[in-house]
């Protein structure tokens, strides 16, 4: 599995080839590559907001309860 530091890798990476494409294409709305290349930068994203969102998740499951409704509010 990916670690979150390559998939920010793969972001950039995909961002800059998305910006190089969108600079060739004469109509950025009908382009196949530079939908593609929005939907994969779209999709990394997720995907890091999800790694990041289970492993705050996480650290808050090792709290008891009480302390966590307390952290919250």
């Amino acid at each position: 599995m990916a670690t979150l530091e390559k998939l920010k890798e793969h972001i950039t990476k995909s961002q800059t080839a998305l910006a190089e494409e969108v600079k060739k294409a004469e109509d950025t709305s009908k382009s196949p590559e530079v939908r593609k290349l929005k939907k994969k930068v779209k999709r990394l994203s997720r995907k890091a907001g999800k790694m990041v969102f289970f492993e705050k998740m996480a650290e808050l499951k090792k709290k008891k309860k009480k302390d966590r409704k307390s952290e919250e509010s």
